[in-house]
């Protein structure tokens, strides 16, 4: 992972944006008990934008599961006029701005817009910045943004990171600082470095990385305290959400079905409690045409079809009662988060009655309140044929304001929102809504529901997000696919998941089947068990823990399939019990082996160093998964030692899996199961000198001798190859090389003899051909960190990455590449060849050259430039070294090929026991990805920023790192 940390001081901050004024206005509210205020109570329209040339401001009709935005006055009020102006715009720029009091804006070119809002209250500026078309198949990087006081100057400090991509080309990230249009002018006036005394009122600064991509922005709060200042980050989840555990219920289908009130639900509390629930999310109880009686062709009584927002459905009870409720999920420690279904009413609701009635006296003031396909003909628009239910137009400043008065209302009586249908509202009110709330409660919940999930509505929009990415791979892994639950956490990385954002994990939910119902009880275990153990916020849908296989069928009180419910019990009480699988622990890929269905992967939480390695199975019946002997052999899950057996004799640990199991762990390392042999060529003894004529590079640092190869053994094991080079000495590391080795390049040629479309012509820096085609090959040095070892085609097109290992210690001799087996089903029939190189990253192809006359750090001997760049190799057969590598002045060599699929046989017992005593004990495990990478922190980034505030340094500095 790319990363850098920038230091800027805010004053340098300030400079770089637009001023903006800032004025107030009274906002009224009809059914709230409490009278909140977005923003600073005017009616700018908040922070500033950040997007690309390529995208636009909008709001479409239609464009189900799309994000949709506007540009709207805040704190709004539907009987005033707003008219908005694009004042700055980069030069040859002719961007559009559409609409009244809500607009959408198409920008045309990059660079920096000023828009212009004229409200009863003042006028206000908006900044809007723009960067060049991107390519949303890049990945997109992340910031962190803090702030400290040095030498009474306040500093900013923000750590971009961008995760790696083999297919792309790393960018170089720089960070740009903006201070929020409204709090401009609580710093105009102050020359020179802002120190914390001149900061008097509220600053809130945003930060966002730019690479080829952007990030969603970060943002802070500097609040004065005293003679210094308080940082606040606006945008961080809620305390109690960090290790949540929610609880999702069908509210008319959850209670006892003789009775299904508020009360009966209050009396099934202690069930949630008892499984160890933190916060419960009801489905819609308020007033609705969709309550009990609508049949099962209509989605039963699910309540979103909304008749009056403020009112309880009188069939649940009365306001008192669901208050009741509430009070008895907080007597049990568990939160209460309201369904807020704000997207579109049912089409009998009033507003909707009068908007469609010509003859309504309020049809005129409710016609707009709707969006329409053919506003003449009253057609309204609705999402997916939801017939029942038509949208609201959210270009109506009115229509905002009544929602902004339920959000009010609701506030005071639970403890979160679930955002029904997140993406089909703008996310300027969704923005504003998080402002509000947040401003007076910092630990209320806002859950979005935006299918798929989109980073954006992580930059001040809400604090969780549905992953329905991992709900999709939870149904692959039982169809055989388990590799895609990691997939589809590390997507969230690429796509530029801020480090804040927290996912919804959920096997299930009210709008899925049941996962029951489409896979065995083995398969729902272990989806379950993975949202438990992947880094996120897991769910239980009502049922999925008792046995229920139906989608919306009422819960099966005194019928529990008591065996699952003891799972879950378990499950979540680890959850709990354990800091590495909470959402921040760090989720680690390893090396593991299994059947199909099958998978293993580490939890690890850097502040209390502990790890947990979890061990899943999708398939009917035991597994058996092995890893490295690292792991501990007490079923964490069970209390209960597992099913395990160590071979300690190779560094690796068998366990038996039935659905889930999770074993505390050390530091994971490698491990080689053992394999068969198909080949191995010797090679002799000081043949390191090319055709034989070579000589070493006069240079200490390359000893005479480093190249000379012993030996290339090639073995097939489950899934993959192994390829071993032993030398003859011991290999030197004068160049610090992150694996322990600084010298050699291995490249080994591979060739289908039935196979087409190879090719004679070696590779870059090779100077040398093969007497027949060959069509792949697979190359490594030891400097991983700028070359990935791989495997390519005859092309040079990038197959698969290669696993490299060296262990000084235990032999240093000997350098293991384990190869999938990927496109090499030819193997091992095929035949190969095996040759060492001096590595140079500067050289052709990374390989030292040879010339006629050697030199501090070039090889000599060479009789023309027709000469090969191998210095040593092996040879089939009796064919020696010279011969194989013969060259003249006009031709280069022609390298023969080795047959390969001989099993070797060691000749003496003892011979055979020593060689296994050199055996490898594991590769190189595969380089797990950080859940949250750690930023820089700000102690450690402010003793460098002091060194520049003190002295003469440039006000803004980055410093490099790589994680």
């Amino acid at each position: 992972m790319n990363r850098r940390t920038f230091i800027t001081t805010l004053a340098a901050a300030t400079a770089a944006s637009t001023v903006g004024t800032t004025a107030s206005a009274d906002h009224d509210t009809d059914a709230a008990a409490i009278d909140l205020e977005s923003g600073d109570g005017s009616h700018h329209p908040g922070p500033p934008r950040f997007l690309h040339a390529d995208e636009a401001i909008v709001d479409p009709l239609g464009h189900e599961t799309e994000p949709r935005d506007s540009l709207a006055p805040w704190n709004p009020d539907g009987n005033a006029s707003y008219s908005w102006a694009v004042v700055e715009s980069p030069d040859g720029a002719d961007p559009e701005l559409s609409g009244d009091d809500v607009v959408e804006f198409d920008p045309d070119e990059p660079g920096d817009y000023l828009l212009e809002l004229a409200a009863p209250d003042g006028t206000h500026e908006l900044t809007v910045r723009v960067y060049p078309d991107d390519s949303e198949d890049d990945p997109r990087p992340r910031v962190d943004l803090d702030a400290a006081v040095v030498g009474g100057q306040v500093l900013l400090n923000a750590t971009a990171s961008e995760p790696e991509r083999e297919d792309v080309i790393g960018s170089d990230l720089e960070v740009e600082f903006y201070v929020d249009d409204r709090h401009r002018d609580r710093l105009d006036g102050l020359d020179g470095p802002i120190t914390a005394a001149d900061i008097d009122d509220r600053v809130r600064v945003y930060a966002v990385a730019v690479g080829t991509r952007h990030s969603v922005p970060d943002a802070i709060d500097l609040v004065p305290d005293g003679d210094s200042i308080a940082v606040e980050h606006p945008y961080d989840v809620p305390d109690w959400a960090e290790d949540a555990v929610v609880y999702e219920i069908f509210t008319r289908r959850f209670p006892d079905q003789d009775d299904p009130t508020f009360d009966t639900i209050a009396d099934r509390v202690e069930h949630m409690a008892d499984l160890g629930v933190d916060a419960v999310w009801m489905t819609p109880f308020v007033e609705t045409d969709r309550g009990f009686g609508t049949p099962p062709e209509e989605g039963g009584p699910h309540g979103y079809h909304t008749v009056d927002y403020f009112a309880t459905d009188p069939d649940l009870g009365t306001m008192a009662d669901f208050e009741a409720l509430v009070d008895e999920c907080h007597a049990h420690d568990i939160e209460v988060i309201f369904d807020l279904v704000i997207n579109h009413t049912a089409d009998s609701h009033p507003f909707f009655e009068a908007a469609t009635d010509p003859d309504h006296p309020d049809h005129e003031k409710y016609v707009d309140w709707y969006r329409w396909v053919d506003r003449d003909d009253l057609e309204a628009e609705f999402y997916f044929g939801w017939g029942g239910i038509p949208n609201l137009n959210y270009n109506n400043p009115e229509v905002r304001q009544f929602c902004l008065e339920v959000v009010d209302y609701w506030v005071e009586k639970v403890d979160g929102i679930r955002a029904d249908v997140g993406w089909g509202v703008p996310q300027s009110f969704w923005q504003e809504m998080y402002d509000r709330i947040k401003r007076h409660d910092p630990e209320f919940l806002l859950l979005d529901e935006t299918m798929p999930y989109d980073v954006e509505y992580a930059g001040g929009l809400f604090d969780v997000h549905y992953d329905n990415h991992l709900h999709a791979a939870l149904g692959d892994a039982a169809d055989g696919n388990p590799e895609a639950i990691l997939d589809a956490v590390e997507r969230r990385h690429e796509e530029g998941a801020p480090d804040h954002a927290l996912f919804l994990q959920y096997a299930e939910n009210h709008d899925t089947d049941r996962y029951l119902a489409t896979h065995d009880s083995e398969a729902q275990r272990a989806a379950a068990a993975a949202t438990f153990t992947l880094p996120g916020v897991p769910m239980i849908y009502y049922g999925q823990e008792t046995g229920l296989r139906d989608w919306r069928e009422a819960m099966n009180w005194g019928d529990f399939d008591e065996d699952v419910l003891d799972f879950y019990d378990r499950l979540v009480d680890l959850y709990h019990d354990h800091p590495a699988l909470g959402p921040r622990g760090r989720l680690e890929r390893i090396d593991y082996a299994a059947d199909e269905g099958a998978i293993a992967y580490a939890r690890y939480d850097p502040e209390t160093d502990r790890r947990a390695v979890v061990f899943l199975n999708f398939e009917a019946g035991p597994q058996t998964i092995t890893v490295g002997d690292y792991v501990h052999d007490e079923n964490l899950l069970s209390d209960s030692p597992a099913n395990m057996e160590y071979h300690d004799e190779d560094g690796f640990a068998e366990v038996t899996v039935g659905t889930a199991v999770i074993l505390e762990a050390d530091e994971p390392e490698g491990f080689v199961l053992p394999s068969d042999a198909l080949v191995e060529w010797p090679s002799e003894e000081g043949t390191d000198h090319g055709p034989g004529t070579y000589t070493y590079p006069e240079t200490d640092e390359i000893p005479e001798g480093e190249f000379d190869l012993a030996s290339v053994t090639i073995e097939a094991g489950e899934g993959h190859y192994r390829i071993e080079y032993e030398f003859h000495n011991e290999l030197t590391d004068p160049w610090n090389g992150p694996l322990g080795f600084s010298h050699p390049m291995m490249q080994v040629y591979l060739r289908d003899p039935n196979g087409e479309g190879g090719t004679t012509e070696a590779r870059e820096g090779v100077n040398a051909q093969f007497e027949a085609e060959y069509h792949h090959r697979v190359v490594a040095d030891g400097f991983v960190d700028e070359f990935q070892p791989r495997v390519e085609d005859a092309a040079g097109n990038h197959v698969s990455d290669v696993e490299l290992r060296y262990d000084r210690n235990e032999d240093p001799r000997t350098i293991t590449m384990t190869v999938p087996d990927d496109d090499l089903d030819y193997l091992p029939e095929g035949e190969g060849m095996a040759l060492v190189f001096s590595m140079d990253g500067y050289g052709e192809g990374r390989i030292r050259q040879v010339g006629t006359d050697g030199g501090d750090w070039s090889f000599g001997g060479a009789e023309s430039s027709t000469s090969p760049n191998v210095i040593d190799m092996v040879t089939p057969g009796d064919v020696d070294q010279s011969e194989a590598l013969d060259y003249s002045e006009d031709e280069v060599a022609t390298i023969p090929f080795a047959p390969i699929g001989d099993v070797v046989e060691a000749d003496d017992p003892a011979e055979e026991s020593a060689g296994d005593e050199n055996e490898d004990e594991g590769s190189s495990p595969v380089p797990g990805f950080g859940v949250t990478a750690g930023a820089a922190g700000v102690a450690g980034g402010a003793a460098y920023a002091a060194s520049k505030v003190l002295g003469d340094a440039d006000e803004s500095d980055a410093v490099d790192e790589t994680e």
